[in-house]
């Protein structure tokens, strides 16, 4: 068990709501420095059961020692819950929550890395009407490519919970198969550039995120305070 490096983590995450100085952090206006409740050991079992996999880790000792989903990085963590079809992490208590993940989802192999690579070579076919003799056959040829690339680029979502929004589109994927798992990834796709590693586990990724947060309400000057 990893319950050891979440010691305190939960006290400190709520005691930053309590600072006159935290609204001023970026994303705190979407989850207010509040914390979902801890999971127990049902409940994460439940889960895994749908996923088809063990959760990463370090993931699962912060659900069972700090907290379901809320205050994190960004603009706040994605939070698993049970409904009809199953389980899926959704933005309980967040302004602006990222898209759901369902744990069937979130359990099929992570591929992404290899789908960019044909991505990348797919990018360099797209269809040019010179070479089409007519407008219709530039057009049919250029949705099937549009469609193959859009299919894809969805594809890499595959393996991965969208566990807290960036803004503008951008998001922090917590990959849950594979090599990679338990690893932060980024959808930079509205900048075109895909789905790329973060170097940071989610350990490294919540605490740098808790770190920086408390020096940062540190160091604002007063006069920055609503």
């Amino acid at each position: 068990m990893t319950v050891g490096i979440w010691a305190g983590v939960r006290e400190r995450v709520l005691r930053l709501a309590e600072h006159p100085r935290a609204q001023q952090v970026f994303g705190a206006r979407g989850h207010g420095f509040r914390l979902g409740p801890v999971m127990d050991e049902g409940e994460l079992n439940a889960l895994e059961a749908d996923l088809g996999v063990g959760l990463p880790t370090e993931y699962r000792s912060f659900l069972l020692c700090v907290g379901s989903g809320g205050a994190g990085p960004d603009y706040g963590l994605m939070t698993p819950v049970p409904g009809d079809s199953g389980w899926q992490w959704r933005g309980i208590g967040l302004a602006f929550p990222g898209q759901p993940t369902t744990a069937r989802f979130a359990g099929q192999p992570f591929v992404a890395k290899a789908l960019q690579e044909e991505l990348d070579s797919l990018e360099t076919q797209e269809p040019e009407r010179e070479a089409f003799a007519t407008d219709d056959a530039f057009r049919r040829a250029h949705r099937a490519w549009d469609a193959r690339y859009e299919e894809l680029s969805d594809a890499q979502e595959a393996g991965a919970v969208f566990l807290s929004e960036q803004g503008c589109g951008y998001t922090s994927l917590l990959v849950m198969t594979g090599p990679y798992r338990g690893a932060i990834w980024e959808d930079l796709r509205p900048a075109d550039l895909g789905i790329k590693p973060s170097g940071q586990n989610f350990a490294q990724w919540y605490r740098s995120w808790l770190e920086r947060t408390e020096q940062q309400c540190e160091a604002l000057p007063d006069d920055d305070v609503d």
